[in-house]
């Protein structure tokens, strides 16, 4: 039986235009003018790219591959899931990751994080516009070979690059950072491919495509903890559908604001959320058609099946409220001196579970679990 996990992710940001025409990306081009043309393209079903791309390869002062990318500026952080598909006769140095590129030119200053069809694992870059690539001043390799399915990860935080790489289902390993003082603070990031053959295109399949990017290192969500200017600050929220067995993410709300208020179906068909001002309901299925789970005659929770669970900050705190589906019928279950967020009802309707965050005044206290009848 497959199973999955519904994630809600929150995290806030800066404010960054989206100009995306390729899922999250702004633009796709063969750089460096390979014999054999590239292309990129995005099933916004599976959420998966597909990257194709020829080019001889991404060295010396002359670089041949197809680049998917967008602007970014600032620290960000980029993971998704990598592999090489087809091709087994091809050059075994054909390869696909992350990269970090100060301009499309053929010869710009860059770091690149790859697999190789061979295996290998290498973090490579080019300090000067123009420079040679150098072996092996300018790579970083790793000690064991990465066949197959590959999770890469590519972290910039000022001018410090750190790749991580993982197997599904197994923690990162630190392949290795290094410096590029004279880059950019607004740089291009993507994915690309590269067939490593002037003759040849090899295609690339990309899932699980996360870039995240920081807010200051001194903010403080305590609006009373003086740090840094609140103003300027997007708050962007994802909700995500997570297979347990596969490890395959899938997007299902993501925006500006916060996603709350999320409580799922007794009968595991549908999760309902607020959005902003806005209430939503989201069929989902956790389950296959032939295996959905079904309510025990034992249960007891129609009195609960039918009512949303949230939080919502109110007279100087936040307090668990729930109300009818239709937005009738509120009642407050909460009267702490605490914050009450993220509520979540048992399956068999029973129980109520929440976190107590610490009051504004004192920011330190820490985080408890509570739960009620």
């Amino acid at each position: 039986m497959k199973k999955t996990l519904i994630i809600l992710f929150f995290y806030i940001i800066f404010s960054i235009p989206n100009f995306a025409q390729i899922g999250i990306f702004e633009k796709a081009e063969d750089i460096g003018s390979p014999k054999v043309e590239g292309s990129s393209s995005y099933d916004k079903a599976t959420q998966t790219y597909t990257i194709k791309g020829g080019g001889e390869n991404i060295w010396f002062n002359h670089d041949e591959f197809h680049f998917l990318y967008k602007k970014i500026k600032g620290d960000f952080l980029m993971t998704a899931n990598f592999q090489l598909i087809g091709n087994e006769d091809g050059n075994g140095h054909r390869k696909t990751g992350w990269m970090i590129r100060e301009s499309n030119q053929h010869d710009a200053v860059s770091i690149n994080s790859c697999v190789h069809g061979d295996g290998l694992a290498v973090l490579q870059w080019r300090l000067m516009r123009g420079a040679y690539m150098r072996d092996p001043e300018e790579e970083i390799f790793f000690p064991r070979p990465y066949f197959g399915e590959n999770i890469i990860e590519l972290e910039q935080i000022g001018k410090k690059i750190t790749m991580r790489l993982a197997k599904p289902g197994e923690p990162f390993e630190d392949m290795g950072s290094t410096i590029l003082p004279d880059l950019k603070d607004e740089v291009l990031v993507g994915l690309y491919s590269l067939a490593h053959d002037p003759t040849d295109l090899q295609e690339a399949k990309v899932w699980n495509v996360r870039i995240s990017t920081p807010v200051s290192a001194d903010w403080h969500p305590n609006r009373l903890v003086k740090t840094i200017k609140h103003d300027g600050l997007i708050t962007q929220t994802i909700l995500e559908k997570v297979e347990i067995a596969t490890g395959l993410r899938k997007v299902l709300s993501e925006g500006e604001g916060q996603i709350a208020r999320q409580y799922y179906a007794a009968d595991f068909k549908s999760i309902n959320f607020t959005k902003g001002a806005e209430n939503v309901t989201m069929p989902i299925n956790f389950y296959p058609e032939n295996a959905q789970k079904k309510p025990s005659k034992k249960q007891n929770n129609e009195p609960t099946k039918n009512r949303i669970y949230y939080s919502e900050y109110k007279n100087g705190g936040n307090q668990i409220y729930s109300k009818l589906l239709d937005g009738t019928d509120v009642q407050q279950l909460t009267y702490g001196t605490d914050h009450a967020r993220e509520p979540q009802l048992s399956p068999d309707g029973k129980y109520l579970a929440y976190l107590a965050y610490p009051h504004d005044s004192n920011p330190q206290k820490a985080v408890s679990f509570q739960r009620m009848i």
